[in-house]
């Protein structure tokens, strides 16, 4: 191909790519990836707010760093970010896709730009596409035998994305087998620089380890069948991706195969590649499989590696050339093949990307909270939310992520607080159940919305999204008289250690829990005139005998850390009755507003107690 001519075609095909993606920048009315997305950008918004976040370890830290600027320009400008990576990703592939084989480069970048999964991150703030041009600069370099260089980048991959330690020992394994020792050293550089930097913040050597967000136990997400990815493959890089890709894969091994040889190159350069992409895939496999480290199965995890799958089919390009020997009739299957491919993103998906039914509730709950309860702090679990109200998720005057108390939630809330409840967030991450949040005394639900159709979500649940307020009765939102009551009791508790013992719902109290379930109050729970008088009952029941000072009933009036007031009583017993026990006590009402009013017991020596009811009542006069 003429070199002036491949060179308007490349420029022609970048433009193209970069017009399609604008144009879908400023038309897409939802956004892909969902909460996550907005997840990342508020993380890189707030940081200069809160340096903390450029360490934060679900963010990833280069991503947040490199992110952070762009978000100062508003979520369009932030999303462009990605859309600048993953142009210089398209280059860096056309570069090394030219040095395997000249003239391949046009159909590789083409076959990456309109995957399914890879057009699509192009136009978020996920972190895949910056994955991607980490890992294909790292093989640019290696390829261009600087190792020391490629081992530096590489070294920074699991702070874009974390499964991307996986990828260091493969790198490993090709650094020794070219015999360039010193760069395996240089693969703990960027966790040597983080590890550094966050010592000084946290002053935790180990922060890496104590920080990290991802469970190895059990995910709340599930698991899936071992070839999940396998079966979803045509999703992630479209079939006439794969038509090029699998024969590329089969022809790259097999001519290893042939001439095998650690020291050949050719091998070498497959294991920096195709071993690179096959080891990520094959463990985000395993892991959804296993039903661990917080997988959810989702196929856009794989956006990362497709420019190294795409590399891979070069082999088929080659094998293309040389076996059809017409070089017009090559171009003209392979144009065949990168035509289909871009048919096949926009026959198999709509864009511009709409709002699903789910975005929509959310997007309507702001709407209510924004003309009706404007000013009133917001409880929530799906991101989306804060996102459309405009709210710093970092301030805590005005909104908290999820709840403390998730058995009877209007203790962690103040009197008017808004509680905004979805099916996916707030049952899954969240933790909490609609049936707890409706059998609480304290939470008036204030809107509930639906979607047209069903929905079904993970754990199996019919979305919707409740909106509850804090109220002093279900039936009246505005009354704060004199005095006021709150009672707990565990007849509407989800939680193992409620037992049916003597016709009662009691909580369980053993030798592994220090403190009890709270009552917390606010001053301004009652109309705060010279005096609080402070009732507590407590019917309790001790299975061994209980003497002073082994377990206690506490009385706490709190203002930040400073205690205001403090009370305490035994709680004795043979160990054989239920008992009744009463605390008064009398303070002055003019205690800060900000203060809380704690009730719990505290059991020091960790006995094992029955606690059936407690009752908090304050009046003032």
């Amino acid at each position: 191909m003429d070199k002036t001519f491949d060179k308007h075609i490349h420029f022609i095909v970048f433009v193209v790519i970069i017009l399609v993606q604008a144009f879908l920048l400023i038309f897409n009315t939802s956004t892909y990836g969902g909460a996550d997305n907005i997840s990342h950008f508020q993380i890189a918004k707030y940081s200069f707010k809160y340096p903390e976040l450029f360490l934060d370890h679900w963010g990833k830290p280069v991503f947040t760093s490199l992110l952070a600027p762009f978000t100062l320009f508003g979520f369009k400008v932030a999303k462009g970010f990605n859309l600048i990576i993953g142009v210089l990703t398209l280059l860096i592939v056309s570069k090394l896709a030219n040095h395997i084989y000249r003239g391949s480069s046009i159909f590789t970048i083409i076959l990456i730009a309109f995957s399914p999964v890879y057009f699509s991150l192009m136009n978020s703030c996920l972190t895949e596409v910056l994955f991607s041009f980490v890992l294909v600069s790292a093989v640019y370099f290696f390829y261009a035998n600087k190792p020391i260089l490629a081992a530096v980048i590489l070294s920074f991959i699991p702070f874009v994305r974390t499964e991307g330690i996986v990828i260091l020992p493969v790198f490993a394994l090709a650094f020794l087998l070219k015999r360039s020792y010193w760069a395996i050293v240089f693969l703990l550089v960027g966790t040597f620089f983080y590890t550094i930097i966050g010592y000084f913040v946290f002053s935790d050597i180990l922060w890496l380890i104590h920080k990290m967000p991802y469970s190895t136990g059990e995910s709340i997400y599930g698991s899936g069948n071992l070839f999940h990815f396998i079966k979803k493959s045509n999703y992630i890089f479209g079939i006439p991706f794969l038509v090029v890709l699998v024969p590329g894969l089969v022809i790259w091994g097999f001519q290893n195969f042939k001439k095998f040889s650690f020291r050949n190159e050719n091998f070498i350069l497959f294991i920096v590649i195709a071993g690179s992409w096959l080891t990520y895939f094959a463990a985000h496999s395993y892991v959804w499989w296993k039903g661990t480290g917080g997988s959810l199965g989702l196929i856009r995890v794989m956006g990362g590696i497709i420019p190294l799958a795409a590399l891979t089919s070069v082999r088929t390009i080659k094998f293309v050339f040389k076996k059809l020997r017409n070089k017009y009739v090559s171009y003209a299957v392979l144009s065949a093949i990168i035509i289909l491919q871009v048919v096949w993103l926009f026959v198999k998906n709509d864009f511009p990307l709409k709002a699903d039914p789910t975005e929509q509730l959310i997007k309507k709950s702001a709407d209510y909270i924004h003309y009706s309860e404007e000013g009133k702090k917001v409880f929530y679990f799906n991101p989306l939310l804060i996102h459309f109200l405009d709210i710093d998720p970092y301030d805590v005057s005005k909104c908290n992520w999820g709840i403390a108390d998730k058995n009877q939630p209007s203790n962690s809330m103040e009197w008017g607080d808004i509680m905004v409840w979805d099916a996916h967030f707030g049952s899954n991450e969240g933790g909490v159940k609609l049936d707890v949040l409706e059998a609480d005394p304290n939470l008036k639900k204030v809107k509930s919305l639906y979607p047209m159709e069903k929905v079904t979500v993970l754990g199996g649940y019919d979305y919707s999204v409740q909106i509850f307020k804090k109220s002093v009765n279900k039936n009246d939102t505005t009354v704060i008289s004199d005095s006021c009551e709150q009672v707990l009791s565990f007849e509407k508790y989800l939680d193992k250690r409620v037992i049916d013992v003597d016709g009662y719902k009691v909580w369980h109290l053993d030798s592994i829990q220090e403190y009890s379930p709270s009552i917390t109050l606010s001053p301004n729970d009652v109309k705060r005139h010279e005096l609080l008088d402070v009732s507590i009952k407590l019917h309790y029941k001790a299975l061994q005998p209980l003497v002073a000072s082994e377990t206690l009933l506490i009385f706490s009036v709190k203002n930040d850390e400073e205690n205001l007031r403090y009370e305490k009583v035994d709680l004795v017993s043979d160990g054989t009755n239920w008992e009744e026990l009463q605390l008064n006590v009398k303070m002055p009402a003019n205690i800060p507003i900000a203060s809380k009013i704690l009730v719990y017991i505290w059991n020091k020596d960790r006995k094992s107690v029955l606690i059936e009811r407690m009752t908090v009542k304050v009046e003032s006069y």
